[in-house]
């Protein structure tokens, strides 16, 4: 089972090019409701591609069952592509998708498109935003016309697993030069091209030629030749909360310089250690980030030039850093708990039962 999957992935993979990753509604085995048990009194999706195959699962829930789906990206939204960057045929009719090798007017993008619309139509659907923008895509969309409800629904995290270490205590741990100013970056894979570290690195390379910079690097995947001028510390793949919230606490900033994110899950776990955070000012990352209070959003989405600026203004300005990174704390504390988040799921799924 598991090589018939992989060899379909793999096909699904060649027909899509570099752009977005691209997945179809359909996967290797029929999935029906009655495969996960007894009868619920509600179904809360998540992130389910490559997983569930959507057809047959969708055609075996009850008509007036609540199905709450959690957009964690844009592909429930899409004929494919789990993020349409500057392409908005979504918000119509998917076709000639940028993301595929070979597109036209009906291509496989219209073609989930098509199975999605019919599949969602008949299903008691409500998509959850994990951000204000992640909920305007659903709005946006063509296929969003199908849900019963929009609503935005933040992400939390745990803040007793995530919190401050003492910044000279944490250096300490990682053998981080406590003169050097030090920038961390994080995310799945290092090698993702939407995560931009390329154009991180390009901006590093010219703060260092003022400045001695420790570049603190964890996540799996492979990373492009760095400068060797820089500090590198490559801790790999952190999966322990403590040892994340070690590795952002020993950063005097975090960088996020993502081409676009849903949400910015990485950012909020920084905050919730009181590092501040600098990163574009696209998608859902400014429900997060407060620019000036509890960071920095540079405006040019994918330019080094503005990246480096964001960078510049952090060194020189130590203090408003230090209140930065207390606001962060605060503003997670506040806003963006697991608590937080779980109160707002049951609400919500109170309401579609007693409905």
């Amino acid at each position: 089972r598991n090589l018939d999957s992989v060899a379909i992935s793999r096909q699904w993979n060649r027909s899509a090019n570099n752009r977005s990753m691209f997945t179809s509604p359909q996967w290797t085995y029929k999935t029906q409701l009655k495969d996960f048990g007894k009868p619920p009194e509600i179904v809360n999706l998540h992130w389910i591609s490559r997983w569930i195959d959507k057809p047959s699962f969708f055609s075996s829930l009850p008509s007036e069952l609540p199905v709450v789906w959690s957009l964690h990206d844009m592909n429930p939204l899409t004929g494919g592509c789990h993020h349409a960057l500057d392409c908005d045929q979504f918000t119509n009719h998917c076709c000639n998708c940028p993301s595929l090798k070979k597109s036209g007017k009906r291509d496989r993008a219209w073609k989930n498109f098509e199975l999605k619309a019919k599949l969602y139509q008949h299903i008691n659907l409500h998509f959850v935003g994990n951000s204000t923008w992640t909920t305007q895509q659903a709005q946006k969309s063509a296929l969003g016309k199908y849900a019963r409800s929009i609503r935005t629904i933040h992400l939390g995290i745990d803040t007793n697993d995530y919190q401050p270490i003492d910044p000279s205590i944490a250096k300490a741990a990682l053998r981080v030069n406590p003169n050097d100013f030090a920038i961390a970056f994080a995310c799945a894979d290092l090698s993702d091209k939407n995560k931009n570290l390329s154009v991180l690195l390009e901006a590093i390379d010219e703060l260092a030629k003022h400045y001695s910079i420790t570049l603190i690097l964890f996540g799996s995947g492979q990373i492009p030749a760095l400068n060797n001028q820089i500090t590198t510390l490559n801790l790999g793949r952190l999966s322990s909360p403590h040892l994340q919230s070690l590795a952002y606490s020993a950063a005097d900033i975090f960088v996020m310089p993502s081409q676009i994110e849903s949400f910015g899950l990485t950012a909020l776990e920084s905050m919730a250690c009181g590092t501040p955070v600098l990163a574009f000012r696209t998608g859902g990352i400014p429900d997060v980030v407060i620019h000036g209070e509890t960071g920095w959003l540079a405006d040019e989405v994918g330019s080094a030039q503005s990246l480096y600026q964001g960078l510049h203004w952090m060194v020189k300005h130590s203090q408003e850093r230090s209140h930065f990174g207390k606001a962060a704390r605060e503003r997670v504390e506040q806003k963006f708990t697991a608590d937080l988040m779980a109160n707002s799921y049951i609400n919500l799924y109170q309401e579609l039962v007693k409905k």
